[in-house]
């Protein structure tokens, strides 16, 4: 039953200023939270709805919470170590720095989940702030924005545009953040997930599968103009445009690729070529599929390849030291990927060409040889059996059918192109397609894993409609949306407030 009156509250007498500070903060608390009570014995005499109800508790909750915040920062003190702050010199072998107490308590601001304050402290330095010891005994970031704020702001920041992650954010809490604040914190956070992914530790072998699977694929970023590489100039310039129209084959928008990887470890999968052809064609997913164990994902755009492929190598040390296990790589059929597999992965390596991409070009070949709007069961029916002869490992006799349909139907123009070029890729690629043996092994032959990387990591937050971004903010982005694919978001909030940290505080905690 809800209490009629407010309970008084008796506090002890102040000692210090700090206290009655303290004393008046918890005061305001419980002031909202007994007229809280009332207004909660009233919306029930009035019948009012429960979700009025549940968002008049949550905002009184979010105010009492700043008040006690405040309660505790009264009793943090204003971190006043003396006359003299002594702190250790900028490098080992300078001396250290005898820093004056300054005149006047310096306030910063702090915008936390509940709302903003004025955290007063005491600093030290000469004719500036060069040090406040509450600073580092808070753990204050280097901005106002708590850690807290900054990471329940990231969670929306890496599946939505900052603008639109601000405005949900700004729904619940009610707090209004800069676009250019969010996207500078992105940055600062970002540069700290590749310390951090480095230093993961490795999975235990009981939760390992006993196949080591390393997958690549390449995905466009659309930058912003500037970022872009020069065109090509002429003596003399076209004129600048209004509505200027690209060219025959010119994309709307200009990208540069990032190189998207994955990393895990799988069982063993042995199936027929016509189970395959359940799934791919009919869609019929085999409920006894296994799970990757550990999958780890990762993107470069700003070194691409080589950074990704250094990354790759040193999973597949720390994943399968022993290299007992057999190792998988699957990709497309782009050379320069095959080139940085062969410099930077084991030499037993088996190469797998992604089926999804093979069923790609057979569907594109298809449509060289039927109607689109006719004859669609037929292209169906063609591709499927197709499909089947490559799985049975029958690579040359489809390539050669290819060619003589080719001739037979006496394709001409793009059609013909689009034949000679699909069969010229299975040729150039048939060591990776031993679908046959792949299949009795129970390896993977479809990179379902490294498209999903591609699609979730890459395309579905940076390629969003109007979306242009600066090469350094898109790798934070990349970064920061991997850890959080990775389920590893919390643990790299954890390292990142701990660098943060040392970076900011690391004289004074040599000061004791």
């Amino acid at each position: 039953m809800l209490a009629t009156t407010a309970p008084v509250v008796k506090h002890s007498t102040f000692s210090t200023p700090e206290q009655a500070s303290c004393a008046q903060a918890i005061d305001r608390s419980l002031t909202t939270f007994w007229t809280l009570v009332e207004r909660l014995r009233s919306a029930a005499d009035q019948r009012q709805p429960i979700h009025h109800v549940e968002e008049t508790i949550f905002r009184d909750l979010l105010a009492m919470g700043l008040d006690l915040l405040c309660a505790f920062l009264a009793l943090s003190g204003d971190g006043d170590a003396g006359p003299e702050l002594t702190v250790p010199g900028d490098g080992p072998d300078d001396p250290p720095q005898v820093l004056p107490r300054l005149d006047e308590p310096r306030g910063r601001p702090y915008l936390s989940i509940f709302g903003a304050t004025e955290i007063e402290r005491i600093g030290y330095g000469h004719d500036r702030l060069d040090v406040a010891p509450l600073d580092a005994r808070l753990h204050l970031p280097r901005r106002q924005y708590s850690y807290l704020l900054q990471q329940w702001l990231g969670v929306f920041v890496v599946d939505d545009a900052h603008a639109e992650a601000i405005k949900k954010l700004q729904t619940i809490l009610g707090l209004d953040i800069a676009v250019k604040a969010s996207e500078d914190l992105n940055r600062e956070q970002g540069s700290d997930v590749e310390p951090f992914q480095n230093h993961l530790v490795t999975p235990a072998a009981t939760e390992e599968g006993p196949i080591l699977v390393v997958t690549a694929d390449c995905k466009g970023v659309p930058l912003v103009r500037k970022a872009l590489p020069p065109e090509e100039t002429t003596d003399t310039p076209l004129p600048e445009l209004a509505n200027p129209r690209r060219g025959t084959g010119e994309k709307a928008n200009k990208k540069k690729m990032a190189a998207v990887g994955a990393v895990y470890t799988i069982e063993p999968f042995v199936r027929t070529p016509d189970e395959v052809i359940d799934e791919v064609m009919r869609e019929k997913a085999a409920k006894r599929r296994p799970k990757p164990a550990h999958k780890r994902v990762r993107a470069e755009l700003l070194v691409g390849k080589v950074a990704l492929f250094l990354w790759l190598a040193d999973e597949v040390v720390r994943r399968n030291p022993t290299a007992t296990k057999p190792l998988i790589f699957l990709s497309d059929g782009e050379r320069a990927l095959h080139d940085r597999q062969g410099e930077y992965l084991p030499e037993n390596v088996i190469c797998v060409l992604d089926l999804f991409h093979v069923l790609e070009r057979l569907w594109k070949v298809a449509w060289c040889f039927f109607e689109e709007s006719t004859q669609k069961r037929e292209a169906h029916l063609w591709v499927e059996k197709e499909l089947r002869m490559l799985l049975e490992g029958k690579v040359g006799s489809v390539v050669g059918g290819l060619r003589q349909m080719m001739t037979k139907r006496d394709l001409k123009g793009k059609r013909r192109k689009t034949v000679r070029e699909v069969a010229g890729y299975f040729e150039r690629n048939r060591a990776r397609m031993k679908y046959d043996a792949y299949l009795a092994a129970g390896y993977p032959i479809g990179s379902g894993v490294a498209e999903g990387a591609c699609r979730h990591l890459v395309k579905d937050r940076l390629e969003r409609a109007g979306m242009r971004w600066h090469p350094d903010g898109a790798q934070a982005m990349l970064n920061l949306r991997a850890t959080y694919l990775n389920e590893e978001w919390d643990s790299f909030w954890a390292y990142h407030v701990e660098q943060e940290d040392g970076r900011l505080y690391r004289k004074l905690g040599e000061t004791g």
